[in-house]
């Protein structure tokens, strides 16, 4: 009895230890008892990130922290948690592994460097990754099989394989705007199967292959600020008609062409493509003196001085007006970029309005599938109690 009060006894000691020995990041604030919101913390790369543990809870906010290295160890200890969001401060490298998140968001932390573990995934969703440096995504996104929105927007990203999203049949949003994309590959047999939503607008691109053939239940696209080339645009713009594909965007200003309302051009370079909109310099830099100023002055006639000085001072009137013209030109420019922006602002709220409505609407459809599923689970359940007291 005794050796076995002592067994409990060493057993207890050790689980203190384990405790005492892991290190607990509690929450800043909890909403709900079920979000937790962690702020300003420091993650160093050095430690043992296996002693590092967070609250049990459904979703974890992490703001404005340094984890200079979000390992595959610090995914492992959320626990239970399905929504994982790192918003600003500092997170540069992340080496995703879980099998809970069913949402991760990386927004703002400076990320350079994402790693995806090979190995198949079939409980994350929703992908988004915002404003950061990122410039190269690793080809084993094609191991996170469940996802149906991945957002890609504002980073640097420069090349983008369709192929990865081959074998993502939930995948109904693909947002890659506002990125430095100069090239998207995709081999001939490319199918999204239930791609509905396609943003690619922002980008160097000069034509994305198998467009629209290979997104059979697309239903809106954005393609403004590109670097079309005008045959592409002729050939894909009468398909997107005769499929009734919402066109949410539009060119406003072309230095060549323009073919139903996106800017197009002859002949595109890849990586150096022509500038669009045109902005006038304004020099303001000073007159250097000439040599013959560097003379000393010969004694000059009353009239010869007063005629002098009325030259300079028409050539400094002159000089006035002409910067104060450049000022006007500079004020009217800038008065067109502005209501040019508050344009695009105005699309852009338009076109995510009609955005958010599209996903209602196939979230609903999703919820009548999922009631016929169950209707029918319940017509078979009944028909076999039915037939079992038939027979006794």
């Amino acid at each position: 009895m005794d050796g076995r009060r002592r067994s409990l006894f060493c057993m207890s000691l050790l689980i203190g230890l384990l405790q005492i020995s892991a290190k607990l990041i509690p929450c800043d604030r909890i909403h709900n008892d079920r979000n937790c919101y962690i702020h300003n913390i420091s993650i160093d790369p050095t430690e043992n990130h296996n002693d590092t543990q967070f609250q049990h809870v459904l979703q974890l906010v992490l703001d404005n922290c340094s984890i200079v290295q979000f390992s595959s160890e610090l995914f492992a200890n959320l626990g239970e948690t399905n929504f994982l969001t790192l918003k600003r401060g500092n997170v540069p490298n992340v080496n995703f592994s879980s099998e809970t998140l069913h949402t991760l968001r990386i927004d703002k932390t400076g990320l350079k460097n994402l790693s995806i573990a090979s190995i198949p995934n079939h409980n994350l969703n929703t992908l988004m990754i915002n404003r950061n440096p990122i410039s190269i995504l690793p080809n084993t996104i094609r191991y996170l099989f469940a996802l149906s929105i991945v957002d890609l927007s504002q980073n640097q990203l420069n090349h983008m394989n369709l192929d990865w999203f081959q074998q993502m049949d939930n995948l109904m949003i693909l947002d890659l705007s506002w990125n430095h994309i100069v090239r998207i590959d995709g081999s001939s047999d490319l199918r999204l199967k239930r791609l509905k939503n396609f943003w690619i607008n922002h980008n160097q691109l000069s034509q994305v292959p198998w467009f629209p053939i290979a997104f059979p239940k697309l239903e809106r696209i954005r393609l403004s600020d590109n670097y079309w080339t005008c045959s592409w645009v002729r050939a894909v713009r009468q398909q997107i008609w005769d499929r009734g594909i919402q066109l949410f965007d539009a060119d406003s200003a072309c230095s060549e062409q323009q073919e139903g309302g996106l800017c197009c051009y002859v002949s595109a370079t890849v990586g150096s493509p022509t500038a669009k909109y045109e902005f006038i310099e304004i020099d303001f830099q000073p007159q250097t003196a000439s040599i013959m100023e560097m003379e000393p002055e010969k004694p000059q006639s009353a009239s010869l001085v007063a005629a002098d000085r009325e030259g300079k001072g028409n050539v400094t009137c002159r000089s006035f007006q002409e910067k104060i013209r450049n000022l006007k030109r500079e004020m009217l420019i800038m008065a067109r970029e502005r209501a040019e922006m508050e344009q695009q602002f105005a699309k852009k709220v338009q076109s995510l309005q009609e955005l958010l409505r599209g996903i209602r609407e196939d979230l609903g459809e999703s919820e009548k599938e999922v009631s016929r599923y169950r209707l029918k689970e319940r017509l078979e359940m009944i028909a076999k109690t039915e037939r079992l007291n038939n027979k006794k």
